[in-house]
């Protein structure tokens, strides 16, 4: 019943994230996972005197609220693991045993994630803080009563897990810790002396959840710009100086590591398309671009797929190919200044020019 009841836990944090909405790698955010927790056969022991104790798989539940400052995050942490107890061990003999062994923690995690240009981002942490470690009601089942104490410890833990970017404000996770405490001190029950004994307390979690991320940018409506260049001030001779050509300029945007033509996109793409015919314009200049969220090669690489991919569309809509020149900017020339590793979407764009 215990393990169904973390299995049941498990299924609902999960389905969470399945249902949570719109993630920015910088700023606030806030997180939860669930999962399996296994926790190593514990020892509390006093001279001769204690107990041991072998666990069933039992369920780990966590909670977090975190500041991202582009690859490092800072992050505080509730959690709560449970494991059923299956056997208890003292005086050289082994019985069937009842009870949980649980531990209520609070961490500060430091976080380092890499960043891989992709919606993949494996990352690595540790962790510090107080561990609630609760011998809750360990019997044998002839009714032999071991411990019902608690003990507020110090703890660490160390993880290691991937997320993946759903859009700009959703990440689902997945991640393994290892918890461990330094010797928790418990009471043992009066009816065997009531002697205090001490162990550590140490598990194995497999989680699986979701960060959500505060305060990202909303998506950009793709808007054609026109922008004449200034006329040449008159020149001091008598006769009139012919206005210098105007170059028009339309901006198409992207989703996040997406180099396909968006509905949005394909509308603007034809203005510029009808505007070239109609101005009879000789040569189109296609710049590609990308937010600065990966490394400079793979950026690279993507900003030049979005500008054929554009250039692409046009030549559907009759632009002969010879006069569309592309080029691919990564993530040199924002448009909206950010850090390293920050998702924006209005840096995913190409720019077109029509001379």
């Amino acid at each position: 019943m215990r393990i169904l009841t973390g299995t049941i836990a498990a299924a609902l944090v999960a389905g969470l994230a399945t249902t949570a909405v719109a993630a920015d790698t910088d700023g606030w955010y806030a997180g939860a996972e669930a999962g399996l927790n296994v926790a190593p056969r514990a020892s509390f022991k006093s001279g001769p005197n204690g107990f041991g104790d072998t666990q069933d798989l039992g369920y780990g539940l966590i909670g977090q609220v975190g500041y991202g400052f582009g690859p490092i995050r800072l992050e505080g942490e509730l959690g709560y693991r449970s494991n059923g107890i299956d056997q208890v061990h003292g005086n050289g003999q082994s019985t069937a045993g009842r009870g949980d062994l649980a531990a209520f923690d609070v961490m500060g995690n430091v976080y380092y994630d890499f960043h891989t240009g992709s919606r993949l981002t494996p990352y690595l942490g540790v962790g510090i803080g107080g561990v609630d470690v609760n011998a809750d009601k360990i019997r044998t089942t002839s009714g032999v009563a071991l411990s019902n104490s608690d003990s507020f410890v110090f703890g660490y833990q160390g993880i290691a897990g991937m997320s993946y970017a759903v859009n700009d404000t959703l990440s689902l996770k997945a991640d393994y810790r290892y918890l461990r405490t330094v010797d928790a001190t418990l009471k043992e029950d009066p009816s065997i002396g009531g002697a205090s004994v001490k162990g550590a307390y140490a598990a194995h979690s497999i989680l699986v959840g979701f960060t959500y991320h505060f305060g990202a940018p909303e998506k950009p409506m793709p808007v054609a710009a026109a922008t004449p260049a200034p006329a040449p001030a008159p020149a001091p001779a008598p006769r009139p100086v012919q206005a210098a050509p105007i170059a028009k300029n339309f901006l198409v945007f992207f989703d996040f590591d997406k180099s396909n033509i968006t509905a949005e996109a394909q509308k603007i793409i034809e203005q510029a398309a009808a505007t070239a015919k109609t101005s009879h314009s000789t040569a189109i200049h296609l710049t590609g671009h990308t937010d600065a969220a990966g490394s400079v090669k793979y950026n690279l690489a993507l900003s030049l797929r979005r500008a054929n991919a554009v250039k692409a569309a046009l030549v559907k809509l009759g632009i002969p190919a010879n006069e569309i020149s592309v080029v691919g900017k990564g993530k040199s020339e924002l448009l909206v200044p950010t850090k390293d590793g920050v998702r924006e979407p209005q840096n995913r764009r190409v720019q077109i020019v029509l001379d």
